[in-house]
């Protein structure tokens, strides 16, 4: 049995892939017979278990432009923290203010393995404004987690491109899919939604944060495409985010609703089997959680030709389009051709290929030979 010690920012109760894969992993990880331990920022000091799983929070810094994010700055809480938890394996979700971990656990004969849920360049590029000098820091970053860390995981091809220079360290292990919660269980709710809507239009899905990264502006704006053209579309926007006054603005005149955010899983399911379509317009996926429970709902995706939607969708289960209004119109329209129901069949054959369990076991099989490593060494 090993303690695995999974160490995050950036994570809140309403934050969205990184908090579901860290969740996911260590209930697999619990199943396995693993102690599994999550230290995450948060007001205060504090220690509780969930369902078996011990959670730590540190006190973290606001962090500026990030919607309410905090981040672990103070390196002696974070020290004496794993110090005390005693870790074998130390699975770090952070490449920021967390960065020196992987130098520390080495000096301590821990092994630290590096989850990439970003890469940082779209990061900066995204999330700051171009005056503010961050570069500089996320490169230092980036340094620390190359040169220390035992290995690195990547979701995606897509985003071990950023680790392309390291080698062997760099692993690519897919995530998986809550495929008891996400499954073609809705066609009913679709077809009672096609009923109600006397109109016959197709129903096309959003659903994520509404943040630019995310460009959920782009559906709007197919939104405007397909009107203009005539077709008869409702589309229905799934998650809150900053840009959502803008974005209900964008919609004025247009068959658009907005949900904000679905907390519950169960209700988010339903909501994305009742969809004929859903766009993923965002090219800085690297994953794409909620395009794989869209996926496993039976629902075909278009994903950006950018970014590593491209890495799930495939011609047998939705179409690839550039990140724009017309683009994301075009493949909207051309799929409107094609048999729904085929499309459904394959989507949920394709989802199936991706599972939590499979994620978990790639994960432990890579913490293990770890293990042997450090205790060669120590030998």
């Amino acid at each position: 049995m090993m303690h695995i010690v999974q160490v995050a920012n950036f994570v809140t109760p309403t934050s969205g892939g990184q908090r579901l894969a860290l969740n996911s992993l260590a209930e697999q990880y619990l199943k396995r017979g693993h102690e599994t331990t999550l230290v995450i920022p948060g007001e205060k000091h504090e220690t509780r278990v969930e369902n078996r799983r011990k959670i730590v929070s540190l006190c973290g810094l606001p962090v500026p432009f990030s919607g309410g994010y905090r981040a672990i700055v103070r390196k002696d809480q974070m020290q004496q923290t794993l110090a005390e938890l005693q870790p074998d394996i130390v699975e770090l979700s952070d490449k920021t203010t967390l960065s020196w971990v992987p130098q520390w656990c080495r000096q301590m004969g821990i092994a630290c393995v590096v989850f990439s849920h970003e890469r940082a360049s779209e990061v900066v590029s995204e999330r700051f404004p171009k005056w503010l000098p961050v570069g500089p820091v996320f490169r230092r970053w980036g340094e620390n987690i190359e040169k220390n860390a035992d290995a690195i995981v990547c979701a995606s091809k897509y985003s071990a491109e950023e680790y392309a220079q390291i080698g062997e360290r760099v692993k690519v292990i897919p995530l998986g899919v809550d495929h008891e919660t996400f499954k073609p269980n809705g066609f009913e709710a679709r077809r009672d939604s096609q009923a109600k809507n006397a109109e016959r239009k197709i129903t096309i899905l959003f659903a994520g944060r509404l943040s630019f990264e995310k460009r959920p502006h782009v559906v709007l704006l197919a939104a405007r495409a397909l009107s203009l053209r005539g077709v008869a579309a409702k589309f229905v926007i799934a998650g809150d985010g900053p840009m959502r006054r803008q974005l209900v603005a964008m919609a004025d005149g247009l068959d658009v609703t907005f949900l904000g955010r679905i907390s519950g899983r169960q209700e988010l399911a339903a909501l994305m089997s009742s969809a004929d379509l859903a766009i993923a317009p965002s090219p800085f996926e690297t994953f794409g959680l909620s395009i794989l429970e869209i996926l496993a709902c039976g629902t075909p995706v278009i994903v950006a030709d950018a970014g590593a939607g491209m890495e799930i969708v495939d011609a047998s289960c939705g179409a690839i389009a550039s990140p724009d209004g017309d683009s994301m119109a075009d493949a909207v329209e051309a799929m409107m051709q094609r048999d729904l129901e085929v499309l459904r069949k394959n989507c949920v054959a394709r989802a199936a290929t991706f599972d939590w369990s499979i994620t978990a076991a790639s994960m432990i099989g890579l913490f293990e030979s770890l293990s042997r490593k450090q205790a060669l060494w120590a030998a």
